[in-house]
């Protein structure tokens, strides 16, 4: 049974309660709120009480969220990274992150997000990537992700976004895309269809968002676009398309070829096979 705690020990009894002191660097106001913010630490700061709620560790120098970090503190349901020098997401880094509601790793330095780097983060609810560096989110980053509502990608280095890790996330309200060089071409289309379709997701609809006119390096918002932009995009094959005709052209080629062969044998075959002319007026005169 564990003793009441009067003011006085308050921070003696988190201490026992768990399992590890409060960093000296950072504040612990409770038994599961810890505050690191603003101390330019370079690394996480160690040992962390395990069961750890809410860590809020922004405007620090850190580099990196260790992979085995939710595996130690798997009950953490808020972290705030904000404004700190992370650059990757090894795979795994969330593996044991179930409960984890809100995830701030917004001014970092991250620049791709890999298929499934949130997949255990089933919970999340906001999601929070504004203002890095990111130039590629791959189709799957966001599976499973099926409770997200907030989801900011606002101020990266986007030009193409595959509109599938959108049609994953079911729950979402609000959609901040804001900010990335996005590059108007055929690639586009599809994702702007589907922003027309959920631009009340957008908080300030498509004139938020500018999109470049490929050849004439000029921007122009979304909301001045329509279906008809891009119905030449309609024409034009695509890789795969490309390829179903160059295979479909060879096979028939070899085909044909094949044909040829097997003809050419069978009337060589039959010519040699047939009996002469002066075979036949020899057999007449016999």
């Amino acid at each position: 049974m564990m003793l009441p705690c009067f003011p006085p020990l308050v921070l003696l009894c988190s201490a026992f309660s768990l399992g590890h002191p409060c960093p000296a660097i950072c504040s612990c106001m409770d038994y599961h709120t810890i505050d690191c913010r603003g101390r330019g630490l370079p690394h996480l700061p160690t040992p962390f009480p395990l069961d750890v709620r809410k860590l809020l560790i922004a405007n620090n120098n850190i580099q990196k969220i260790p992979e085995d970090f939710f595996v130690f503190h798997s009950d953490l349901v808020y972290l705030d990274f904000r404004n700190n020098s992370i650059t990757t997401l090894e795979d795994g880094t969330f593996s044991s992150s179930s409960k984890l509601v809100y995830l701030d790793l917004s001014y970092n330095n991250l620049t791709q997000l890999g298929a499934g780097i949130f997949r255990s983060a089933e919970r999340l609810i906001k999601l929070h990537l504004g203002n890095n560096h990111l130039v590629a989110v791959d189709e799957a980053a966001f599976e499973s992700l099926d409770q997200l509502q907030v989801l900011e990608l606002n101020h990266n280095d986007l030009k193409a976004l595959d509109v599938a890790a959108l049609e994953a996330l079911p729950s979402l309200r609000i959609l901040h895309l804001e900010g990335n060089p996005w590059l108007c071409n055929c690639d586009f289309a599809s994702l702007f269809r589907w922003l027309e379709e959920n631009a009340f997701k957008l908080p300030k609809g498509l004139s938020e968002i500018q999109c470049t006119v490929p050849m004439e390096d000029n921007s122009i918002f979304l909301s001045e676009l329509t279906e008809a932009s891009f119905r030449d995009c309609k024409f034009r094959l695509s890789l795969v398309d490309l390829l179903i005709i160059i295979f479909s052209g060879a096979a028939v080629s070899i085909a044909a070829i094949i044909s040829s062969f097997v003809l050419a044998l069978l009337v060589n075959c039959f010519q040699r096979c047939a009996p002469s002319k002066d075979d036949e007026e020899e057999d007449e005169e016999d």
